[in-house]
């Protein structure tokens, strides 16, 4: 009994000392976690977890397992990593993700995807007991973009240069590995480069091209790790450029420069055609009416100018030539305001343009008593003249021709400028109309009121073939003059113009058209010779095929000799008209070169041009005598040989004998 009393004494002792040595529960050790940056960070930066342990055993190590979950499961990635406490219990450590120390259970381990990561940490020793902490950090994929210039509201004129510069930065700081575009007024593309640290921008000169009206700007940015945004859009209001028409003068027929002309000169004229923004920035394609005004302001001639690269600048080449009846005085030759359109909406001049200059016509009134001698001496002359010739009318050309117009062919009208191929052909379109068929003008030379007017002028009216639709003209001149949009929108476009024809044939449903071309020498100055040509066999071939005639006109040196050479051999039928004006008055002569199938005369016949009645022949009253004459001996001697000349026979003898006709009973 006094032994069991001395030993009970001793068991609190005994597990004090037990309960000393022994380790302290794991559970009871605290964590921390911190996350940094602790704000939205932008796509590839990188984060540090910072893990503080507290109330731990002492000297001892705690092993955790960091588990980062990306937003919307797209990745998930483990690290096992140790904390050794101290003396006191406490530890830390930091880890770094994306790491290499993080091991991917799907995904990448990377802040590449914009959203919300997850961050939980687990132990595992040296008690299991599961998540201890967590945490969240943000990443956005948002680039911020901003446009400094241009400023929003400003004009600017084609060709004019304008800045573009755009401030990118990240949620860490400015960018300065982006990829910068703006959109040109087109919709293009314009690559911004980096001029300062996240600065990127790009000096535009707007294209004489670009459309007019508001320009969205917007610039978008990007990088190499999917961050990305665009700016707030700025508008800009894009207008026309101003063209100027330049260094206009006027050449003479010997190619100088001029101011001066008379009575059998020819009057030209050159000019270029800027642009009121940009450098050296010339138009150099197209063709622009060229206006000819005599003293009275009265429009007299539309000459047609087209770019010449030789003389790097636009020259008509067909000529105004001066006439004895051509008043003397101040003539204009100029353009009208914006009559200059460049295909782009870009016209001028702003202004009517044009230049001075004179022309000196000989009076009639020199020397009266020497004229009266001159008018006495030749009086008898020119009554033997007067009373030798007369004017026929318009029919005497089938005379000429050996008969009417042919059908299924086509005609040439060549000749100098002011010979009045023009005329003729407008005189065989009126034809053509009250023959009843169905025709089309093809006119590259006058606005469709004017060859109205230029036709009522010789009283051939064609306001009721318009409306009843048996003429078509189909206007090429309004674009090359630059008064809005005809028919045709580009004239050199061959391909739209032969639709055209071809459109019009298809309403003749097989019967016969007449299609009249006035004038080939637009056309060769458009486009390549060899097109022209093809286009003129493929429009021939078309009208032929109907049974109907087409009449085309060029003057003589428009076009190259070899071009005109085949113009000549394509053609059914050829009619020369020519001008000469000795001592300053003006006379035309025609002549029928060619006339497939025919006999003709290619002798030159003069010929007037009545302002009532068109052409007018004059013809002599003595050869017309002496052909009547000739043509009747001929017909008496047929008619006496046929009734009275004997038949002639064998007899049996083998001696001829004449034999009388014998009487009708």
């Amino acid at each position: 009994m006094m032994r069991l009393r001395r030993v009970i004494p001793l068991v609190p002792l005994a597990l004090a000392l037990i309960l000393a040595q022994a380790p302290i529960v794991s559970g009871a050790a605290s964590y921390a976690l911190s996350i940094t940056p602790n704000v939205p960070v932008s796509l590839g930066t990188s984060m540090t977890f910072t893990l503080t342990l507290s109330g731990g055993n002492k000297n001892s190590a705690y092993t955790v397992l960091f588990d980062v979950v990306k937003p919307n499961g797209t990745g998930s990635a483990l690290a096992t990593k140790v904390i050794t406490t101290s003396g006191a219990g406490a530890g830390s450590l930091s880890v770094n993700y994306p790491d290499p120390s993080f091991t991917s259970l799907n995904g990448t381990v990377a802040t590449d995807v914009g959203g919300v990561y997850d961050v939980y940490v687990n132990q595992t020793s040296p008690a299991n007991i599961g998540q201890v902490q967590s945490g969240q950090f943000t990443v956005s994929s948002k680039l911020t973009v901003v446009l400094s210039q241009p400023v929003g509201g400003i004009i600017v004129q084609r060709l004019q240069t304008i800045g573009i510069s755009a401030t990118v930065s990240a949620l860490s700081g400015l960018d300065n590995g982006a990829i910068v575009y703006a959109n040109t007024p087109a919709n293009g593309q314009l690559l911004l480069l980096q001029t300062s640290p996240g600065v990127y921008s790009y000096n535009y000169q707007i294209s004489s091209a670009d459309p007019t009206g508001t320009w969205i700007i917007i610039v978008q940015a990007s990088d190499s790790i999917g961050n990305s945004g665009k700016s707030t859009p700025v508008n800009v209001t894009v207008t026309k450029n101003d063209l100027i028409v330049d260094s206009l003068v006027t050449y003479n027929s010997q190619g100088h420069p001029s101011t001066s002309f008379s009575t059998g000169d020819t009057i030209y004229a050159f000019f270029v055609i800027r642009y009121s923004y940009g450098t050296n920035s010339y138009l150099t394609s197209g063709q622009y009416a060229v206006q000819v005004r005599n003293p009275s302001g009265t429009l007299v001639a539309n000459l047609t100018a087209a770019y010449d690269p030789l003389r790097r600048g636009f020259f008509t080449a067909t000529g105004y030539p001066v006439s004895a009846f051509d008043p003397g005085g101040t003539w204009t030759v100029g353009m009208s305001a914006n009559s200059i359109n460049d295909g782009f909406g870009n016209t001028g001049p702003g202004l009517n343009t044009s230049v001075p200059l004179q022309i000196a016509t000989s009076p009639l009134s020199y020397w009266p008593f020497v004229v009266a001698g001159i008018v006495a001496v030749l009086g008898g002359v020119v009554t033997v003249k007067r009373f030798d010739t007369y004017l026929e009318g318009f029919q005497h050309l089938d005379q000429l021709m050996g008969g009417p117009l042919p059908r299924g062919a086509s005609m040439l009208l060549s000749g100098d400028a002011g010979s009045g191929k023009t005329i003729l052909a407008y005189q065989l379109l009126h034809d053509e109309l009250e023959s009843g068929r169905l025709c089309a003008l093809l006119s590259y030379d006058a606005f469709p009121e004017d060859v109205q007017a230029r036709m009522n002028e010789f009283g051939w009216d064609i306001v009721s073939p318009l409306r009843k639709g048996r003429l078509k003209i189909i206007d090429c001149y309004s674009s090359l003059a630059g008064q809005g949009e005809g028919a045709i929108k580009d004239p050199s476009d061959l391909t739209e113009l032969n639709i055209q024809v071809t459109a019009f044939i298809g309403k003749a449903k097989g019967g016969p058209v007449t299609v009249v071309l006035d004038s080939l020498t637009p056309i060769f100055n458009g486009v390549d010779e060899k097109q022209a040509i093809n286009f003129i066999q493929t429009i021939a071939a078309k009208v032929k095929k109907t049974g109907g005639l087409f009449i085309q006109t060029a003057s003589k040196g428009a076009v190259s000799e070899d071009a005109a050479a085949k113009i000549r051999t394509m053609a059914d039928g050829v009619i020369d008209l020519s001008i000469v004006r000795p001592h300053g008055k003006a006379h035309r002569f025609l002549s029928v070169v060619k006339m497939e199938r025919r006999r003709v005369s290619s002798s030159l016949i003069p010929f007037e041009i009545d302002r009532s009645r068109g052409l007018m022949f004059r013809v002599s009253r003595f050869s017309l005598l002496k052909k009547q004459l000739v043509a009747f001996l001929k017909m008496h001697t047929l008619e006496n040989g046929g009734r009275a000349k004997p038949r002639e026979s064998l007899s049996s003898k083998g001696e001829r004998t004449l034999q009388r006709p014998s009487s009708t009973p």
